[in-house]
């Protein structure tokens, strides 16, 4: 008996009371996106807070608004990203516009 077949004997052999699958779970990024709402939001919303008052002492204030008109944009951009409820509301609305009706 070679090194080889028996490590393989070894790794399939069923071992009784013992899961052969690491994870029984289904993957899914739900997790992923909760820790990015929960955590690095919160963080870009100190770090554009940090800018704009540096920018606003500094008396430049075309800076300040850009940074912080375009960073609006960027969260908005994600919290409708995330939700699925808000695309679908705003897309009814947009459709809305132009007077297509979505049952």
């Amino acid at each position: 008996m070679s090194l080889t077949s028996a490590v393989v004997d070894l790794a399939t052999t069923p071992t009784p009371g013992i899961d052969v699958l690491a994870q029984n779970t289904e993957v899914t990024t739900g997790g992923l996106r909760a820790w990015i709402g929960d955590n690095i939001v919160f963080t870009i919303l100190a770090l554009i807070a940090c800018v704009v008052l540096l920018g606003g002492l500094r008396g430049n204030l075309s800076k300040v608004f850009t940074v912080g008109s375009l960073s609006l944009v960027g969260i908005a951009f994600f919290s409708l990203a995330s939700s699925e409820s808000a695309t679908t509301g705003i897309d009814r609305w947009i459709l809305s516009l132009f007077g297509i009706r979505v049952v």
